[in-house]
């Protein structure tokens, strides 16, 4: 996983822990976006990720929500956290 300048900035800005960033790469939901890939942190992301350990959980429940998106060649474009609800 390879971050650009653009997502560096934003992990910044917008207070996301890069071991946070590692578990939505592993364990987020994919969905399609506009040419990218967008993984998000959601319930199931989270239960996947602690794997039974409630410590875990409660260290990303604050980060449910949070999403990267990724091109094709595994590079990370942005991060960000989800501030309304999806349309479908």
């Amino acid at each position: 996983m390879q971050l650009s300048r653009h997502a560096k900035k934003r992990l910044s800005q917008r207070c996301l822990p890069k071991n946070v960033l590692r578990t939505i790469f592993e364990y987020g939901s994919e969905r399609h976006s506009k040419g990218a890939i967008s993984l998000t942190l959601d319930r199931e992301a989270i239960e996947l990720a602690a794997d039974g350990d409630r410590r875990v959980v409660q260290k990303l429940e604050p980060f449910c929500g949070a999403f990267l998106i990724v091109s094709d060649g595994e590079k990370v474009i942005t991060a960000a956290r989800r501030t309304r609800r999806f349309r479908h």
